[in-house]
């Protein structure tokens, strides 16, 4: 019969809110906004127009009851943008991640 293990909950939400943690969790968001950034997408004009930019991503770190980050496409367009590429879901595979719907 395995033995039972009993976690240190009081320890492991002192990790989840550590300093450490949260320099790994910025770094992996760091590198998915690097990734969809290297995908090239240009929000505003079309083919090179006068308006035309590179698409803005923003990384925003949080503690909760853990550290974490977010990674956003900060322009209006970002929603669609995401529904038509998929880049924010492309960047996280890429570093790494695995991505899938919330249950």
């Amino acid at each position: 019969m395995p033995t039972p293990i009993r976690l240190d909950s009081k320890g492991v939400a002192a990790i989840l809110k550590s300093a450490e943690m949260a320099r790994a969790v910025k770094a992996k968001a760091e590198a998915v906004a690097d990734n969809v950034r290297a995908q090239g997408i240009k929000a505003g004009d079309r083919d090179g127009g006068p308006h035309e930019r590179e698409l803005p991503v923003s990384v925003q770190m949080v503690t909760t009851d853990r550290a974490h980050a977010i990674v956003a496409i900060t322009h209006p367009a970002g929603d669609a943008v995401q529904a038509k590429h998929g880049v924010l879901t492309k960047a996280a595979a890429q570093a790494g991640l695995d991505v899938r719907e919330a249950q």
